[in-house]
């Protein structure tokens, strides 16, 4: 098992998937995933584990109530390694293998699949320094749970591009405050492959963005706040500024989590008003806004026994749009989705559980989308029966 764990290292510092991301994504609870595998990994990797995160679930699907198809599927399957190396350096790499594909269009040179590569180094107990592939910062806890607890996500997570090449630096400015800086590209994919069919637009020779984020705790940490402000560079004098606010009551049964977003993109890096408008992929609209709530709720009844509930909203705006018609709104669409889930878990050290959940998504569009962008209200569900498990393998 050793020989394995130095072929899988070796195999990360040739690829140069530097490592650790302090503030990577969390489980949800207070449990400690326990190790399925003890094993004695000496001095250098003591601290090294591999963990399968993973979402198995037989799907079924409907479209304005009408049932569509059921089928068993891998919804979320990501291989991840990590450890510390010395005292002060760490590392964490994971890749993602469900609905994968091959992507040649990378600015980083990373497989579009890779979600975290990324060296850490502690300058001293309250200062670390973080360079390689990252979760940027935003403020939502949203975005920070293990993707293998999330049933569905509102939309500026669902299509964003947050995981970004760069570097940070994160201080503990006392023990209940910390702030990070950081400074990473813009976007995962080229120019050309992005922006590239958008009329009039040209490539930034500095295609970079900068987050602050500022992580509070207060009452015995049972109030967490995440808050970011983020402005990127998407292309030539074409900006993004994105506000996020990720707010967390946390009592011995109960976990609340609230985001709030407001995304203002003079590119539509986001794309769902893009898609609306029935733009290729490259041909972006400009001048839109995003606003998302998003709701999140769970509760342990008994031992085992858990539910989840999540309510979400969004609104899609088209500020930029030329259109002349009297009846013009700048609001285009606005969605509505909730998931339920009750879960059972089977062996709660090793965060194992069984579930079953609902997923319902309502969109409805603005009687200008609707009478000029020939868009029409609808709605879908889905049903999900399948087993979660975030297994840490040795």
């Amino acid at each position: 098992m050793k020989k394995i764990i130095l072929i899988l290292l070796s195999v990360l510092l040739c690829n140069y998937t530097f490592a650790q991301d302090t503030n990577s994504e969390f489980d949800p609870g207070d449990t400690p995933n326990q190790p399925l595998i003890s094993l004695n990994k000496g001095k250098y990797f003591k601290n090294v584990n591999m963990i399968a995160n993973m979402r198995f679930a037989l799907n079924s699907n409907f479209t304005n109530s009408n049932f569509e198809n059921s089928k068993f599927q891998m919804n979320e399957f990501r291989l991840e390694i990590s450890g510390k190396v010395t005292d002060k350096i760490g590392f964490t790499f994971r890749d993602r293998y469900s609905n994968n594909s091959s992507d040649p269009n990378t600015t980083d040179g990373l497989k579009h699949s890779i979600d975290l590569a990324n060296v850490s180094y502690d300058v001293s107990p309250n200062f670390s320094l973080t360079a390689g592939k990252m979760l940027s910062e935003w403020g939502s806890y949203e975005l920070f749970l293990n993707p293998v607890y999330m049933y569905t996500y509102n939309d500026m997570v669902q299509y964003g591009d947050f995981f970004l090449s760069g570097v940070k630096a994160s201080w503990d400015v006392v023990p209940d405050q910390s702030l990070t800086v950081q400074i990473v590209n813009s976007n995962s994919r080229s120019f050309e492959w992005r922006y590239g069919d958008t009329p009039g637009v040209e490539a930034a020779r500095a295609p970079l963005g900068g987050t602050f984020n500022w992580k509070g705790n207060f009452a015995d940490s049972k109030f967490s706040t995440m808050w970011s402000y983020s402005i990127y560079n998407l292309a030539k004098n074409q900006h993004w500024n994105l506000l996020a606010l990720g707010n967390q009551l946390k009592l011995p049964n109960l976990t609340l989590q609230y985001d709030f977003k407001y995304s203002t993109e003079d590119l539509d890096n986001t794309g769902v008003v893009s898609n609306i408008l029935g733009y290729n992929f490259a041909h972006r609209a400009q001048d839109v806004k995003y606003m998302e709530h998003w709701v999140r709720a769970e509760y342990f009844f008994a031992p085992r026994w858990s539910t989840t509930i999540m309510g979400m909203t969004n609104s899609n705006y088209w500020d930029g749009n030329p259109d002349n018609s009297p009846d013009k709104t700048d609001r285009i669409r606005t969605q509505w989705g909730f998931t339920a889930a009750l879960e059972y878990h089977v062996y709660k050290p090793y965060n194992v559980k069984l579930f079953a959940a609902y997923v319902g998504r309502y969109n409805n569009f603005t009687d200008y989308a609707q009478n000029h962008l020939n868009q029409s209200n609808y709605n879908t569900g889905q049903i999900l029966i399948g087993i979660i498990s975030p297994l840490v393998l040795f």
